[in-house]
């Protein structure tokens, strides 16, 4: 029998019998998510995603040795985790999809029996974080005030957020939509100059006690400024950090409260591995925007000379269409449900660190799927159809896409550690000099050059 206990679920607590392992009590946050996915699993009417979650469930599931004295081992095979998601999670397991990102970005350690330390011991590092931005927030206004000087550097910062927040995925009507716990009266939005307007004026991000998701998002890029100062906020990193909310705001299991946290050290953790393409000092570096996207266009004249001769007659460079495609994951091309099912194979793709990442093979493979187009159209007919791409269906862009990588993993051009993956083998060997450590984590191939050894800092700067 399992004993009873209490668990927090979002804002809403409720009595749980814990699971055990080996005598051992399950974390809070991997008992529930077991119970959901095992509940998804009987209750579908779908065999295929039945299976799929089972083989999910056996991934993050600790597991006893048989041997004369059992051990039981909590530590997830992320490189099993890794296959699992460049398949796809269903969109039925939100809660399954969110744990499995915050574990493929670094931000959940292997160790499933740490889970719960490592969330509580970070969303306490936020509640911290929160309070020293909201603190500098009071001293800037407070100077802007009291002289004619210019804005101090967060409230810089807050105006560029300001501009763009509110055009963040607006097909949807989430991001509008209160915060759990908020109420009409809880403050006063605060605007970037000092000023203040009443209740019910909109587009005025209010970042001091969020009452919209939109301010909740806000107060996420603007903590991350201020911890990345060299970087500070780059026009785009909106439109990167609003699935991840998102997604952590539909989680039933783990969200609520800790949704704001969870996304601030995701977005970081991503950021981690982008942070060259925002960097522009670093344009021309391998990782940079100029040269990420000269390697898009290498991959295309390989995949599709004739397109690619086109656009050279045309004086058509990929930074005109690809800028966005690459800077962005696709985001701002695809619905949000699109967005979730590339962005699983994406993460995963990033642990490899690839010579030439999966993105770009998908970027190529958008390409082709309209070259008939592409091929009868002019300069401004291209653009118009680049800019504004026909209905994608993701699935097939990623088989084209795996096709289109096959046939180079078969020339022998990718390191052992691709074939294997490729191949369905999920040994991928990733160095140790490339990991960056902070506290459990173990962050794969991160980018080099974080700040003071936390990996929540960065160095660099976009102007």
């Amino acid at each position: 029998p399992y004993p009873v206990a209490t668990a927090a679920s979002g804002s809403t607590t409720c009595a749980v019998r814990r699971r055990t392992a080996g005598g051992r009590y399950l974390p809070f946050s991997l008992d529930l998510l077991l119970g959901h996915v095992q509940e998804l699993a009987v209750s579908t009417v779908s065999e295929r995603v039945a299976a799929r979650l089972v083989r999910f469930l056996q991934c993050i599931s600790p597991r006893i040795t048989d041997d004369d004295t059992p051990q039981v081992l909590g530590k997830i095979d992320v490189e099993v985790a890794q296959l699992l998601c460049s398949e796809g999670v269903p969109d039925e397991a939100t809660p399954l999809r969110a744990a499995l990102w915050k574990l493929l970005l670094g931000y959940l350690p292997a160790d499933v029996f740490q889970w719960d330390d490592a969330l509580a011991q970070s969303r306490k590092a936020h509640a911290g974080f929160v309070q020293e931005l909201l603190e500098q927030l009071d001293k800037e206004r407070c100077v802007l005030n009291e002289s004619s000087k210019q804005p101090g550097m967060l409230l810089d910062v807050l105006d560029e957020i300001n501009k763009d927040i509110f055009r963040t995925r607006t097909e949807l009507d989430f991001f509008a939509r209160r915060v759990a716990g908020s109420s009409a009266d809880t403050a006063r939005a605060v605007m970037p100059n000092g000023s203040s307007f009443q209740d019910g004026l909109p587009e005025i991000v209010d970042v001091s006690c969020p009452r919209l998701h939109y301010d909740a998002l806000a107060r996420v890029l603007l903590l991350f400024a201020r911890l990345n100062p060299g970087i500070r906020y780059v026009q785009g990193m909106n439109e990167l950090c609003a699935p991840i909310y998102f997604l952590f705001a539909q989680d039933r299991i783990d969200g609520g409260a800790n949704v704001e946290a969870d996304t601030f050290f995701c977005f970081s953790l991503l950021m981690a591995n982008m942070r060259d393409a925002f960097v522009q000092k670093l344009d021309f570096s391998e990782a940079g925007l100029v040269g990420l996207l000269e390697q898009f266009g290498e991959l295309l004249r390989e995949k599709d000379p004739e397109v690619s001769k086109h656009f050279e007659a045309l004086n058509l460079n990929p930074v005109f269409f690809a800028t966005r495609w690459v800077t962005l994951l696709l985001a701002q091309e695809l619905e949000m449900p699109d967005v979730f099912r590339l962005w699983d194979s994406l993460f995963a793709d990033m642990i490899t660190t690839p010579r030439r990442p999966l993105l770009h093979y998908v970027c190529a493979a958008i390409v082709i799927s309209i070259r008939d187009a592409l091929l009868a159209g002019d300069f401004t007919d291209c653009m118009r159809l680049l800019q504004h791409l026909p209905p994608l269906i993701v699935d097939d862009l990623l088989s084209s896409a795996t096709r289109l990588r096959s046939a180079d993993l078969a020339q022998g051009g990718f390191s052992k550690s691709e074939l294997l993956a490729q191949e369905g083998d999920a040994a991928v060997v990733v160095s140790s000099e490339a990991r960056v450590a902070f506290g459990h984590r173990q962050q794969p191939q991160q980018r080099g050059g974080l700040r003071d050894g936390h990996w929540w800092q960065m160095r660099g700067n976009r102007n």
